[in-house]
């Protein structure tokens, strides 16, 4: 029987990532493109939709040429991408604007305004969503009304961003729930478009795209796309998905009972459900997943930029050295942070970058670094975010433990932070749950995608069973009993400091 190959892509808010899998879940090869963000403002966080298709065109060619297949193997592609990251189309589908980043909080006043106008109550049971802040589609679709008239009004599409790059290479204007399910424009029960929250945005479903279950085949790619990447005319295009949950499906968290924490640009933290839970205390989402009639509990927050804003400003030694080809800036600042004690002697990091996270929604929330002293250095700091984003991480399992009332003793890890074996130690210490990486960790969510992609070329039958049977178990990190005491405070500090600033973000804020 002739090999089949599947390509998966993952759109992330820093990076793409491309890679070839045959059909046994085996990575033939990958490549990983970085690109900068544009920050307009202290609020504001856009990209140009040309960054998004150069790059994804450099990663999928630079595969397709080195990976040593015949192109004509390569038999389906499917795409995952964060979600939440929004543009706008005119009639001739150019962009109007940048894409807004999920990142983005320029539309503070529009979330409240939208929070006034819906109860709690009826955002969850519509959509599954918590109140909404200011990153989240509906909100920046508001504040583009408001800002910017004689734009909005020319909006004939708008687009994730895998949905714009599915269009340039489909022609076809489609998406899927997994993504669109937090954009407080689709009801998730009922798998359409809310109509309260567009009519209350202005706005008609002709200027959406139509939504497909994920794995849903939409034709072949168009001829000069093909030529241009280097893929076989005949190449399938399958409906994708939102990037976390195609990261959980990589590493088989693709039932209840499992749970995957990504801490790639975002910190997530996903556990499958075969019904919808709403929260009623508005804390925690539950999201429509890349599996038909599949939901997720998804908490989140700010993970791996807040460990590149470090880098990037604090660590600039760190930098050098790596362009000076002596390593990687990420490995020396955690090998400083490893020769720090438990709980940075004091030091200690709310992780609260531009608002409060999952479970503690609050959108003034603000990064607190508390506790500094003469005697902290650098590797404090760096140990103290790491920390500090661990303890967001157990907060939001413990949330869902009490949600769902499934217990957690494993935690698959995925996403940049995965590869760090001492940011590893320190979330099974803290989370006092063992945490476990996977043969695939880095590449999750491409093997989700290729998944998905095979899935729907016809290659596999079921997407949870083939995740199920490619998933293994590389490294065991067990928490130490011994740093239990000092991480036992830590969560405490971590909950006296939401406390005793709550009730009082606002005005700190301004």
């Amino acid at each position: 029987m002739e090999q089949q190959y599947f390509l998966g892509v993952d759109i992330g808010t820093t990076a793409i990532k491309a890679a070839l899998f045959d059909g046994c879940g085996q990575k033939l090869l990958h490549r990983t493109q970085e690109y900068e963000l544009l920050k307009p403002s202290a609020q504001r966080v856009e990209q140009a939709p040309h960054v998004y298709w150069d790059t994804f065109c450099a990663c999928v060619k630079y595969v397709v040429q080195n990976s040593g297949v015949d192109p004509r193997l390569i038999k389906a592609f499917s795409m995952d991408s964060s979600a939440e990251t929004i543009a706008f189309m005119d009639e001739n589908l150019e962009p109007l604007d940048n894409f807004y980043v999920w990142l983005d909080s320029r539309a503070e006043e529009e979330a409240n305004e939208i929070n006034e106008h819906f109860p709690a109550t009826e955002i969850i049971h519509a959509t599954g969503q918590t109140p909404i802040d200011p990153v989240y589609p509906a909100a920046k679709i508001l504040w583009f009304k408001k800002h910017k008239p004689e734009l909005f009004r020319r909006i004939r599409m708008m687009f994730m961003c895998d949905d714009y790059i599915l269009w340039k290479m489909s022609g076809r204007m489609v998406s899927h729930g997994s993504s669109w399910c937090t954009s407080y424009l689709w009801d998730i029960t009922r798998k359409q478009w809310w109509p309260e929250m567009l009519d209350y945005l202005g706005l008609d479903e002709y200027q959406l795209p139509t939504l497909y279950e994920t794995g849903t085949p939409i034709g072949t790619i168009l001829p000069q796309i093909a030529d241009e990447l280097g893929l076989p005319r005949d190449l399938l295009l399958v409906v994708g998905g939102q990037d976390q949950s195609s990261g959980a499906i990589g590493v088989g968290n693709v039932k209840p009972g499992i749970f995957s924490e990504s801490t790639g640009g975002a910190l997530m933290v996903c556990t499958a459900t075969y019904r919808p839970v709403f929260d009623e205390n508005g804390c925690i989402p539950c999201n429509y997943s890349d599996m038909e009639d599949v939901y997720m509990i998804q908490g989140g927050a700010k993970g791996g930029i807040l460990f590149r804003w470090l880098r990037d400003n604090l660590c600039r030694e760190e930098m050098m050295r790596e362009l000076a080809g002596e390593g990687d800036s990420y490995d020396f600042m955690t090998g400083l942070a490893a020769a720090t004690p438990p709980g940075a002697e004091g030091l200690f990091l709310l992780p609260f970058f531009g608002g409060g996270s999952t479970p503690n929604p609050d959108i003034y929330g603000r990064g607190i670094l508390y506790g500094l002293n003469l005697g902290h250095t650098k590797g404090h700091i760096i140990r103290a975010f790491m920390e500090g984003l661990a303890c967001n991480i157990t907060k939001i399992i413990e949330y869902t433990e009490r949600l769902t009332g499934i217990q957690v003793t494993q935690v698959r890890s995925l996403g940049g932070g995965s590869l760090s074996p001492v940011w590893c130690q320190i979330k099974a210490d803290v989370l006092n749950r063992q945490v476990v990486t996977m043969k695939n960790t880095q590449d999750a969510a491409c093997l989700g995608a290729a998944i998905v992609a095979g899935y729907g070329y016809g290659a596999f039958d079921s997407i949870a069973d083939t995740a199920l049977k490619f998933a293994k178990i590389d490294r065991v990190y067990d928490p130490n009993p011994e740093n239990r005491a000092v991480y036992d405070q830590l969560l405490k500090k971590y909950d006296l400091l939401i406390q005793a600033t709550k009730g009082y973000t606002e005005e700190l804020a301004k």
